[in-house]
């Protein structure tokens, strides 16, 4: 399922705020919304669920535009942006 940015923001700063960050920081300050009928997730992209284990990923989106899209993927303690 792909998760959407709650805030109205470019693609490139998702990637400004997000990308190698350290995940215990809690700095992120971005959140999505996974619309997803089965597991529904709402709050900080860091806590996402699928992003909880090493090699985890997830994909991110604007809405209600959907003009860009982002991979997130945990590497260890950070996030990775493609």
């Amino acid at each position: 399922m792909t998760c959407i940015v709650s805030e109205k923001m470019t693609k490139a700063e998702f990637k400004r705020l997000v990308h190698k960050q350290p995940i215990d920081t809690g700095r992120y300050g971005v959140r999505i919304t996974d619309p997803s009928i089965v597991a529904p997730y709402t709050g900080a992209v860091e806590r996402h669920p699928d992003l909880l284990r090493d090699g985890g990923s997830i994909t991110i989106t604007n809405h209600p535009r959907r003009s860009w899209f982002a991979s997130v993927t945990r590497r260890g303690t950070v996030l990775m942006v493609a």
